[in-house]
C-alpha cells in the first residue's frame, strides 16, 4: 500500500484526531436544540481551586491522549460539577477555514477569512473583544455550511491538548461509544460498536431502496441472508455481522481509499458517497486556496504523503435527540512544517448510519500573542450534505437548522474557551 501520512514529523498531539467536539466534536449533528442531547467537558471542580484544577486538566489530558492512542473511550474522573452545553450543529463537513500562506499575521488572516465569509464588522470586533462568533447557511444542494471563530487567552498546544479529552470522550449522553481503528483494523477494535434493540428491529424489515438504516445494497442482502432473525440472540448476531462489516470497510478504504466508498442503498434512490464527497471538494474552494496540499492528500489516499501529517481513523456512535448515529471518520491532524504557528485538522466522514449523505469538516489552531501573553485562534468550518436538508418544507427545514446550527458552533467554541481559560485566570 503507498505511503500514508508521515507520523515522525507530526507535532500535534497523538490524541487529537477531530475537528470539534462534535464531527462529535462534536458540531457533527444534524439538528440541535437546547433540549437535544448534551455533551460535557471536564472543567475545575466546585470548590477546587485554580491550581488543582490546571494540573488535573494536565493529567487527564495525558489520560485521554493514552486512551484515545490504545483505542480505548475516556470518560473521566471528574467529581465536580460538568457543564453542560448542546453540540449538535449541521453535519459535519467543510467550508474550511484556511488561512492565506502569503500572509505572517494571523489575526489578519483570520479577519479576512471572516470577512470574506460575510462576517459583518460588528462580529469582527466581537472576536476581537473574546467572543464566540458563528455563522451558518444553506446555499442548496442539501447543504449546510457552519462556520465559527474564537479568541482563546492560552498556547495552542493547550487547545490540542484539550481536544485530547474530548474526542475520546464518552459522557453516555450524546457520546454512547467510541473506538479507534488500527491499521490494518483488528477485531478489538470494533468490541463495543452495536446496534441497539430498536435499531436491529429496523434492521429486520431492511430491503434495497427501503431501509431505516444507511446500508450499501450488499450490505442489506448480507444481513438478510446471513441473520437467523428468530434465534433469541438476534441482537447479537446482527451486532456480529455489523462489527465484522466495519472491518473490512476501513480495510478496504485503506487500501484502496475513495474506490471503497459506500453507495447508499437505503431509499428510492441510491447515494453514492464518492460523489457526494467529490461534490463536497469541488465546492470548498477555500480548501484549494488555503489548503492544497492537505486537500491533494485526501483526494489521493492512500496514494500519497503528507510531511506533517497523520492519519486517525475511528467510529463514534452520538444521540443528539432523534435516532443515535454511527459514523466512521478518517481524520488527518496536519502541521505544516513550514507554518509551525498552526495546525489543521480534518474530519472525512466515510460513513454514517442516518441522515449524512457526506461531510467534511476541519478546524484550525493558530498561535500569536496579545500583550505579551500567549493566544491561540480557533476557527473551524464544515460543509455536509444531508437528507433532512431535502425534500418537502425544506425552506421551513433549512431556516430551523440553519440558526441551531450556528448557535451550536458558537456555543461550542465558546465553551471551550470558557474551559481552557478557567484554569489560568
Amino acid at each position: 500500500m503507498p505511503a500514508a501520512a508521515s507520523a515522525s514529523s507530526c507535532a500535534v498531539s497523538d490524541g487529537f484526531s477531530t475537528a470539534l467536539p462534535c464531527h462529535h466534536h462534536r458540531v457533527h449533528g444534524f439538528v440541535s436544540a437546547t433540549t437535544a442531547g448534551q455533551a460535557r467537558w471536564p472543567g475545575c471542580a466546585a470548590g477546587e481551586s485554580i491550581q488543582a484544577g490546571e494540573e488535573r486538566i494536565r493529567n487527564s489530558s495525558a489520560q485521554a491522549v493514552g486512551n484515545f492512542d490504545t483505542g480505548e473511550s475516556y470518560t473521566g474522573a471528574h467529581n465536580g460539577d460538568m457543564l453542560h452545553v448542546t453540540l449538535s450543529v449541521s453535519l459535519c463537513a467543510s467550508a474550511v477555514l484556511a488561512l492565506a500562506q502569503g500572509v505572517t499575521d494571523p489575526l489578519r488572516e483570520v479577519h479576512e477569512y471572516l470577512s470574506r465569509n460575510r462576517f459583518t464588522a460588528d462580529e469582527i470586533a466581537r472576536f476581537d473583544r473574546g467572543e464566540s462568533v458563528a455563522t451558518a447557511i444553506t446555499p442548496g444542494s442539501g447543504e449546510m455550511i457552519a462556520i465559527a471563530a474564537v479568541k482563546i487567552h492560552v498556547s495552542r498546544d493547550r487547545v490540542l491538548d484539550y481536544y485530547g479529552q474530548m474526542i475520546s470522550y464518552v459522557d453516555g449522553t450524546t457520546t454512547l461509544a467510541f473506538g479507534r481503528f488500527s491499521t490494518p483494523p483488528a477485531p478489538a477494535d470494533v468490541k463495543d460498536l452495536s446496534f441497539d434493540r430498536v435499531e436491529v428491529d429496523d434492521l429486520r424489515s431492511c430491503k434495497p431502496g427501503k431501509c431505516d438504516i444507511r446500508l450499501s445494497g450488499s450490505g442489506i442482502e448480507a444481513l438478510r441472508s446471513s441473520v437467523d432473525w428468530s434465534a433469541p440472540d438476534v441482537v447479537d448476531r446482527v451486532n456480529a455481522v455489523a462489527r465484522k462489516a466495519a472491518l473490512d470497510y476501513v480495510t478496504a478504504y485503506q487500501s484502496r481509499g475513495d474506490a471503497a466508498l459506500v453507495t447508499y442503498n437505503d431509499r428510492s434512490e441510491p447515494v453514492s458517497l464518492l460523489d457526494e464527497w467529490r461534490g463536497i471538494v469541488s465546492h470548498a474552494a477555500y480548501f484549494q486556496e488555503y489548503a492544497p496540499e492537505l486537500k491533494a492528500y485526501l483526494e489521493r489516499y492512500p496514494g500519497g504523503s503528507l510531511e506533517g501529517g497523520r492519519d486517525v481513523f475511528y467510529w463514534v456512535k452520538e444521540n443528539y435527540g432523534l435516532k443515535p448515529v454511527i459514523s466512521i471518520v478518517h481524520g488527518v491532524i496536519y502541521q505544516p512544517p513550514s507554518r509551525i504557528d498552526r495546525a489543521f485538522v480534518v474530519q472525512k466522514q466515510i460513513y454514517a448510519s442516518h441522515y449524512y449523505d457526506g461531510s467534511l469538516a476541519m478546524a484550525t489552531v493558530l498561535s500569536a500573542t496579545e500583550n505579551g501573553a500567549p493566544v491561540s485562534y480557533l476557527v473551524y468550518a464544515n460543509r455536509s450534505r444531508g437528507d433532512l436538508l431535502r425534500g418537502g418544507f425544506g425552506g421551513v427545514k433549512r431556516n430551523v437548522l440553519q440558526g441551531q446550527a450556528r448557535k451550536a458552533a458558537q456555543e461550542t467554541l465558546a465553551t471551550i474557551k470558557e474551559q481552557l481559560e478557567a484554569v489560568t485566570h
